[in-house]
């Protein structure tokens, strides 16, 4: 019992990375119609942009005031270094396709990525091999009842509930969510109604491309190593539990983040190697889904899929 419930912690942590990905992604996909294979690497800017600011501020290695908000300062700057990155994605590289089949503003999405990885590598210092992400977070690690926690685990978990919140709160009671909600069901409609779609539009880039940046900055965190293909890793495990809950749906995405991260534990606790075996059985686990439920489990009935 005891190697189950360390299990369901370990997935934890796991469910509240990919829950934000899938997020994002499924705004972007009700949005806009168009599946951002850019995602995870808008997010991988922000990473970078963060580490660059570590070099810059003190940081204090044993903890203390300077250490609190020299990494307060870079974290900001990376979430807000992916929102910009994401709106900008939106203006120059998939607005301009409004008109166009949805696979070619996939494709275009495909092409930022690439322009985002290679840049990495080639501009920024040591770009092309790992970096180390400094351990913001002090390394304690809590025993309750025979299972480890560690504290790295709670603040992620922490953030990401809070967030999760925040948006079903944004996009339930507020204007802008009322705005939003208008896209997602008729885009058209929304128009003849005088909602701005552009400017909602490229809001809601940002919103999620700063969903985006936080769920990369996690993801150093919880490895404390950092690359430029990170983003792809983010994208196809975002976008996976995003299918599987239903594209276009936020609560779907959620529920089939918290599906990706209890398999992938499960997978990697209970079966022998597990570990070389935890993509192949999230994998599976999407086309049983699509085969089953083809819009995904919590899929709206007009959903178009690409």
């Amino acid at each position: 019992m005891d190697l189950i419930v360390q299990q369901l912690v370990n997935a934890v942590a796991l469910c509240a990375i990919y829950a934000l990905v899938a997020m994002g992604i499924s705004l972007f996909f009700g949005v806009i119609g168009v599946v951002n294979l850019a995602h995870g690497d808008i997010g991988t800017v922000g990473v970078f942009a963060a580490l660059a600011v570590l070099h810059l501020v003190p940081i204090d290695p044993g903890g203390g005031l300077s250490t609190v908000l020299g990494a307060g300062v870079a974290l900001a700057c990376g979430v807000a270094a992916s929102a910009v990155a994401g709106v900008l994605v939106y203006v120059l590289a998939l607005r301009p396709l409004a008109s166009a089949p949805a696979i070619i503003g996939l494709l275009s999405s495909v092409g930022v990525g690439f322009v985002v990885r290679e840049a990495i590598v080639n501009f920024y210092p040591n770009g092309r091999n790992p970096q180390s992400f400094p351990s913001l977070i002090p390394p304690t690690v809590y025993e309750v009842g025979g299972v480890f926690i560690d504290l790295t685990h709670v603040v992620l978990v922490v953030v990401a509930v809070t967030l999760v919140v925040a948006l079903a709160y944004i996009v339930e009671q507020t204007r802008f969510g009322r705005a939003t909600r208008s896209i997602l069901n008729n885009r058209e409609v929304a128009l003849s109604l005088g909602v701005p779609v552009t400017r909602v539009t490229a809001a809601i880039f940002a919103l999620g491309s700063g969903l985006a940046g936080i769920a990369a900055l996690m993801s150093a965190l919880y490895y404390n190593v950092v690359q430029s293909d990170m983003g792809m890793l983010l994208t196809v495990k975002g976008f996976t539990a995003a299918v599987i809950g239903g594209l276009g749906n936020i609560y779907g995405a959620l529920l089939g983040a918290i599906l990706v991260g209890l398999i992938e534990a499960a997978t990697a606790g209970f079966i022998p190697d597990g570990s070389a075996y935890r993509d192949v059985a999230v994998f599976a686990t999407l086309i049983a889904v699509l085969i089953l439920r083809p819009r995904g489990l919590l899929g709206r009935a007009g959903a178009e899929r690409v």
